[in-house]
């Protein structure tokens, strides 16, 4: 666990750093003593730049300090399309049954507001759609979740246990057990198909849906419930529930038909 540790005080380093800087400068430049309100755009826009480039910057380590190997930018097998096409079916009926349970749970979502200002900001877009899936994939499967099925020769308790660090790793109770869920479906094509493409591409659709939906709903605060009933929601979530069984009966038995070998020469 020794290296896990470490990338996560990396993670949590670059963090500090540069909200640490740019709130410096900031306050510096505005002649004020005190923290900012998170509510002021112009000290909004300087936690959005903070958050961009700190995920930058643990992407590059990570792949500079090739915690990573180049291979898992590549997706090795004849049936590469179609993974790709049931991967992307497989988060979505995911989220179905998932966003569901999360309203069911009515846990705290301490980060509401945050994403509200990260939606009405560019950059903030541009972090949850386009930079947490590469990076995150880059760190969370591959330079953690990879070293730990190549350590313990247990890969499922690799995936399991990345999950698990992913889903907390976000702070916020109303994410964490679908941050772990979906971590899982993630780690798992990981696992089969020794590629961080899948899990990067599932990482787009199910930010990116979040952030469409947003826009479209026109209601902040918008559930499946309220927009579309108990019953209506209940039986949405039903079919997401059986689109996932049957996506995973594809992945495993028709287009990932076996699974690549982990060893301590695999990256």
């Amino acid at each position: 666990m020794g290296r896990t540790i470490k990338l996560l005080l990396l993670y949590f380093a670059y963090q500090l750093a540069f909200f640490g800087v740019l709130t410096g400068v900031f306050m510096l430049k505005n002649g004020v003593m005190e923290m900012p309100d998170m509510s002021g755009s112009g000290y909004m826009s300087v936690i959005m730049w903070a958050q961009f480039l700190s995920t930058l910057a643990i992407g590059l380590h990570v792949v500079l300090g090739k915690y990573v190997s180049v291979d898992v930018f590549k997706l090795r097998t004849s049936n590469k399309w179609a993974v790709l096409l049931v991967s992307s079916i497989f988060i979505v009926a995911m989220g179905l049954w998932t966003n569901y349970f999360s309203e069911l749970a009515g846990l705290p979502d301490n980060m509401k507001d945050v994403f509200e200002q990260m939606m009405n900001n560019p950059l903030g877009v541009i972090s949850i759609v386009v930079m947490a899936p590469l990076v995150e994939e880059l760190l969370f499967r591959g330079a953690i979740q990879g070293h730990l099925m190549r350590k313990w020769k247990m890969p499922y308790l690799g995936i399991v246990v990345s999950s698990l660090i992913f889903g907390v790793v976000h702070g916020n109770p109303a994410q964490i057990p679908f941050a772990f869920v979906v971590g899982m479906a993630l780690g798992w094509m990981y696992y089969l198909t020794g590629s961080l493409i899948p899990g990067m591409l599932m990482h787009f659709i199910n930010n990116g849906s979040s952030v469409l939906l947003y826009f479209l709903s026109g209601d902040p605060d918008a559930t499946m419930i309220s927009s579309l009933g108990d019953d209506g929601a209940i039986s949405l979530a039903v079919v997401g529930m059986i689109l996932t069984i049957v996506c995973i009966f594809i992945i495993r038995k028709k287009v990932v038909k076996e699974s690549v070998q982990w060893n301590e020469e695999n990256n």
